[in-house]
């Protein structure tokens, strides 16, 4: 987000001249065939085969010469603008947050999607947002300056499971904790006592992924997540409905000081900074993985893929695999968010309105590739078997059918290239109920309490500013963890936070959530 920021306007502008003109050409040339889709979904994306047998599927069924984009995702967004700046834009591309609707939108880069068009062409999705819809959430996520820009996507999500070394654990006769006292007695133990029987003093309690459980026992919404660093883009709506920025309410304050203890006593590792994963899948936890801490956090499906039995290769996800590889006696057991001093306890959760996708100027020049667009989001929501295709591939070389549901036989990037993930809407409350079932209720049973990502009306207020106070967050929170800076630091970051622009798009949020929900 904060690269993207960093280039927008130069990278909007040369969009909006390079697509002022010549669409109507390319339209009318695409009239006696297939029409050319081009599409990039998300940032981890490969290079696909054109000729892949689900590539083929998907271009027969919606009648179009569908392309895929790839770039690079270490360097996203500047890989990515440089694509743009360069005149080409792809037709549909899915955006990381609503912050980035304002500036994609008034520099010429997203195009108005009308509810009207949307509700006439793909009637099925239509009728399940309405049926699934909360305070027009849904209706209202992609909406910026009166006008719809996109879909959103009502998503069955679960919160991030909390993953112990339990050979760990029981080497030292721990149980799993509950509390957040038990917790930092457990994380103690793992630094002391010598945890995997290497007579070694090499091992620290956790890294920067569990933090989010940690501010969640104070009832805040942290993001560590796939990267390190906090993501302070995306703010928490409180109870009462009313958005805030988490990282500067006086319990994150707390939380800190609980850290930089952890941290000055060896129970956080000390390379947290560069976070647990380095290098191949992004929710691999090297740090875990080799030895280093004892628990980690991710989606309960990255572990296992519907049950809790460790002992079956065939339940195992991703991370549990390179988990077995590297330590095959080891073992993990999923445990709950450690509750806080005022009974409070959560993990990070997804969003619930799901992936955000757009059409582009470009597509929306031609009304074949919007009608395309509409008729693949409506199978999405109304096929079962192309959802199904879309996200998992064919049977028998993507993926099996088990006692616990669909396993995938291959994962990331060898998917991607045979075309699967790659124009699929994401793990929708729809896919979740007609093609996910087992998993789903698999998540559900070893997760609790979810702090899920508000999205943020689109506004100039916010959008133009984030990216400093994304700055300034990170920053300031790895200084007072570390100790680089005093605790008391905490109240000059909010004040240099609230006037790098903070307080007004705080406030400016605010409203517009309120006009929303009374709409």
């Amino acid at each position: 987000m904060k690269r993207f920021l960093s280039v927008a306007l130069v990278m909007l502008i040369s969009v909006t001249l390079a697509f002022a003109g010549g669409s109507k050409e390319e339209a009318v040339a695409q009239d006696d065939g297939p029409v050319r889709m081009e599409w990039l979904v998300s940032q981890t994306s490969a290079e696909v085969d054109d000729n892949a047998e689900v590539v083929k599927m998907i271009e027969e069924r919606f009648d179009i010469d569908l392309k895929t984009w790839y770039v690079d995702s270490a360097h996203f967004w500047e890989n990515l603008n440089v694509r743009f700046a360069g005149g080409e834009m792809p037709d549909v591309l899915v955006i990381d947050n609503t912050a980035q609707l304002a500036q994609l939108v008034d520099g010429g880069v997203v195009a108005e999607l009308p509810i009207e068009t949307i509700r006439e062409k793909a009637p099925n999705y239509a009728a399940y947002c309405d049926s699934h819809d909360v305070n027009n959430d849904l209706w209202n996520t992609m909406l910026y300056n009166g006008k719809n820009y996109g879909v959103a996507n009502p998503m069955e999500q679960v919160p991030m499971a909390v993953i112990w070394r339990k050979d760990w654990l029981d080497n030292l006769g721990l149980e799993v904790p509950t509390t957040l006292e038990e917790f930092e007695n457990v994380l103690t133990a793992f630094v002391e006592q010598d945890p995997d029987g290497d007579g070694k003093a090499d091992t620290a309690g956790m890294a920067e992924r569990t933090f989010n459980a940690i501010f969640g026992a104070y009832g805040l919404r942290c993001v560590t997540g796939g990267n390190p660093g906090f993501k302070v883009e995306e703010m928490q709506l409180g109870d009462d409905g009313v958005p805030f920025f988490p990282y500067i309410r006086p319990e994150a304050k707390e939380v800190l000081a609980l850290l930089h203890d952890w941290y000055q006593r060896g129970l956080i590792d000390k390379e947290f900074i560069t976070g647990e994963n380095h290098g191949g899948y992004n929710w691999l936890s090297h740090s875990f993985m080799n030895g280093q801490i004892g628990v980690t956090c991710a989606q309960p499906y990255h572990y296992l893929t519907a049950s809790t039995d460790t002992s079956d290769p065939g339940n195992w996800g991703i991370c549990m695999k390179e988990f077995k590889a590297l330590n095959p006696d080891g073992d993990i057991v999923f445990g709950p968010a450690p509750i806080g001093p005022d009974g409070k306890s959560g993990t990070e959760g997804w969003n619930k309105t799901g992936r955000l996708t757009v059409i582009t100027t470009k597509c929306a020049s031609d009304p074949r590739k919007v009608d395309a667009f509409l008729a693949m989001l409506d199978a999405y929501y109304s096929d079962p078997d192309y959802a199904r295709l879309v996200n998992y591939g064919i049977e028998g070389k993507h993926f099996a059918s088990t006692e616990y549901g669909n396993v995938r036989l291959m994962e990331g990037t060898e998917l991607r290239k045979d075309g699967v993930l790659q124009v699929d809407f994401g793990s929708t409350s729809y896919f979740a109920e007609n093609v996910d079932a087992t998993k789903t209720a698999f998540g559900r049973a070893v997760t609790g309490n979810g702090y899920w990502r508000y999205n943020v009306p689109a506004c100039e207020e916010y959008s133009s500013v984030i990216a400093t106070l994304d700055t300034l967050t990170e920053q300031a929170y790895f200084d007072m963890i570390t100790g680089a800076k005093p605790l008391d630091y905490f109240d000059t970051f909010v004040e240099q936070f609230n006037a790098a622009g903070g307080a007004v798009a705080e406030q400016k949020v605010q409203e517009l959530q309120a006009a929303k929900t009374s709409m």
